[in-house]
């Protein structure tokens, strides 16, 4: 039988959150990556560079991109 689940479910993660070069950004809506200047810059050039659309651009400052 399947069910349908109408909302996630959350799923309790005990590793460290990791921010590196490549991923400056976690999942964590509290982290003070979200604020990082020097990375939202780099994301923001990507932007004008036509690398990402502005929808990823934020999707992945809020740390929801892939």
């Amino acid at each position: 039988m399947l069910f349908h689940i109408e909302r996630p479910i959350p799923i309790p993660v005990e590793d460290n959150l990791l921010h590196t070069d490549h991923d400056p950004f976690c999942c964590d809506p509290i982290s003070p990556c979200h604020k990082n200047s020097q990375a939202i810059e780099k994301v923001s050039d990507m932007v004008e560079n036509g690398i990402m659309t502005p929808a990823e651009a934020t999707r992945f400052v809020q740390g929801r991109q892939l």
